[in-house]
């Protein structure tokens, strides 16, 4: 859900239509467009949908979704933990919480040691962020 509309993101909204327009009238057929042109779209992203970004200035919804995806990975950058592998194979009760390049948490809890099929749920789940 995206935050409430103010005046400040409709006038970024309105600049960026105005510079995509400006360069629609004046490029050749089938040229790419402009970096600084996809990050101004890509910057309407935390008061816009995608899909009302996407209307709006007349882009790829799929395009525009990836480059928003890949800023937002971007952003955060992974962090080093440090896990004691001597508590993962205790007869104790485990629980691990982790947290994907893309934000999503993943909570693990069990009454015994920590299952081998979790280093591939954990992969698994760490690679699908990227």
């Amino acid at each position: 859900m995206k935050p409430e509309i103010n005046s400040e993101s409709q006038e970024k909204m309105l600049a960026a239509s105005v510079l995509f327009d400006q360069w629609r009238s004046t490029r050749k057929k089938r040229d790419r467009i402009p970096e600084g042109l996809w990050e101004a779209a890509v910057e309407l992203s935390p008061s816009y949908s995608t899909c009302q970004i996407s209307k709006a200035l007349r882009l790829d919804f799929k395009e525009l979704k990836r480059r928003i995806r890949d800023r937002s990975s971007r952003k955060a950058p992974s962090e080093f933990v440090e896990l004691k592998v001597e508590r993962l194979f205790s007869t104790g009760q485990c629980i691990m919480e982790v947290r994907s390049p893309a934000g999503f948490e993943l909570k693990i809890q069990t009454d015994a040691a920590l299952p081998t099929q979790c280093t591939q749920l954990l992969s698994c789940f760490l690679d699908r962020g990227r």
